[in-house]
Parts: C-alpha cells; structure tokens; sequence
C-alpha cells in the first residue's frame, strides 16, 4: 500500500526526507576527489616567485613567467604606461608615447577613474585609419588592462583615443628612432 500524499501523514515526510538525504550524501560523496574544474582567479595576478635557478618558479629554465612561447613580453620590445587618472578622469597620462618602428610593444593602460574608458591605437592620423589594436571597455579605480602589437614600419605619428570618449580623449604614438 502507498503513503497518502500528503504533508501530515509521517510515512510521506519521512519518505521525503530519507530522499533528500540520499540525494545530499550522493552530492558530497565525489567531494574528495574535487570538481574537475576550476574557476579562474579574478583581480590582478601576484608576481611568480623565483626558484633557485633564477627563473619564476612554475615556468620552463629560460621561458619567462606569462609569455607563452618563450617570448619575453615586452623584450626585445618596448614596455608603455598609460593612465587616466581620478583627479583627471578625461584625459591619459600621458598622452605622447614614443616608440621604435617594427617593434612588439606592451601597452598597459590604468583606469583610475569612474568613467567607463579604453585605450584605442590606429595604423594613422585619427580614427578612420585601420585599427592597430584595443583594450576591454572597463571602469575603475585600479581597472588595468593591457595589450601587445607591433608598431608600424614607418616612422611618425599615430593616433589613439578612448571608443567612448573619442573627442575628450586622444593621444599620439610617435614612432621613430
């Protein structure tokens, strides 16, 4: 014979509960062996630590820490910093960057302010030249976001700006000797 359905009968509750018990140890059971996955760490990451020989530990003898390859990032290249600070919240500091031509660059951009902001290069004079590259739309403080290209062959001037704030923010890359 079945339990009469029904939440004050006590051969119904303790069906229920039995169930829900069996279904929580079922849940816990593969616990010890660990999801399979894991969630990728948010905020910026902590510096690697050195191991004996010199290089961060983790990382292949000769192969630097973060460059996939075994490429330095930013070596032989060059390594530029931008910033929009809070006290300045439509401008980049600076907004003249210098350059070699046909060089990796790094270009790590610093959102200090409320405002949404990215940094924008462009193969030209101003926003109609083709697109060099571009770092994620974020809002700070302390959002940072970088990005690697190579500077153009041809030495001069080069345009970058804020997608958002295109007339308010602009800079120049100047590449040259």
């Amino acid at each position: 014979m079945l339990p009469m359905r029904s939440p004050h009968n006590p051969t119904f509750l303790s069906l229920i509960l039995a169930t829900a018990g069996a279904l929580l140890f079922a849940g816990c059971a593969g616990a010890e062996a660990g999801p399979g996955w894991t969630f990728a760490p948010l905020g910026p990451t902590p510096p690697a630590e050195e191991s004996p020989g010199g290089s961060p530990a983790g990382s292949p003898a000769g192969s630097p820490a973060g460059s996939p390859g075994g490429s330095p990032v930013g070596s032989p290249g060059t390594a530029l910093q931008v910033s929009t600070p809070a006290d300045q919240p439509l401008a980049f500091v600076p907004d003249v960057l210098s350059a070699p031509p046909a060089t990796e660059v790094t270009v790590e951009y610093l959102n200090d302010s409320a405002l949404l902001h990215n940094i924008h290069f462009f193969a030209g004079p101003d926003a109609g030249s083709p697109s060099i590259a571009a770092t994620e739309l974020v809002t700070g403080p302390g959002a940072l976001g970088s990005l690697s290209f190579t500077t153009p062959e041809e030495a001069g001037q080069y345009f970058f700006h804020c997608d958002v704030h295109p007339q308010q923010m602009v800079g120049t890359l100047e590449v040259g000797p």
